[in-house]
């Protein structure tokens, strides 16, 4: 049993050992690891690939996908703040104020002072929606960042568990 999973084990070295040595695990996650014990490159290869599977399991995080699992808040809409609604009625009491000083008909002004005022109002909003859109995101990044940390502290303690000595 032991043997048939050396040699399936060998046989994925061989099938991805290519991609495996041009982008090792290590390097992925921005770590440098050195034999200390004059490990040869399919050593190094086999216990990447064991303490990748450790960690993993270990900590629950897949750094291909370090968000797997993670529940995170949507963005909520931005309390109070000037709507198209509350935009258009200070809008027209502007315009109407307006157009009683100039001594015209305050309708007219009104109407204006409300298109100008809803257009201003939905602007705003518009713009509290996307910064708190890109604080959202930031967050989720920060998470991830921090979750990849996590992942890369238990696969070195791993590697450095069998004689590599990581930085």
């Amino acid at each position: 049993m032991r043997d048939a999973l050396k040699l399936a084990l060998f046989a994925a070295l061989v099938l991805f050992g290519n991609a495996a040595t041009a982008q090792s695990v290590s390097s992925q996650l921005g770590l440098v690891v050195y034999p200390s014990n004059k490990q040869d490159a399919a050593q190094v290869a086999k216990d990447e690939g064991e303490c990748h599977a450790w960690a993993r399991q270990n900590t629950g995080i897949d750094p291909a996908n370090p968000m797997a699992g993670v529940q995170v808040q949507q963005a909520a809409p931005p309390p109070g703040g000037p709507g198209a609604g509350g935009g258009a009625v200070r809008g027209a009491a502007k315009g109407a104020i307006i157009g009683e000083i100039a001594d015209e008909d305050t309708s007219d002004f009104a109407a204006a002072g409300a298109v100008i005022g809803m257009a201003r109002g939905a602007r705003q909003r518009q713009a509290q929606q996307a910064q708190a859109q890109q604080q959202a995101q930031a967050q989720n990044q920060a998470i991830a960042q921090e979750r990849l940390g996590t992942f890369a502290k238990a696969f070195g303690v791993c590697m450095e568990a069998r004689s590599y000595s990581v930085k």
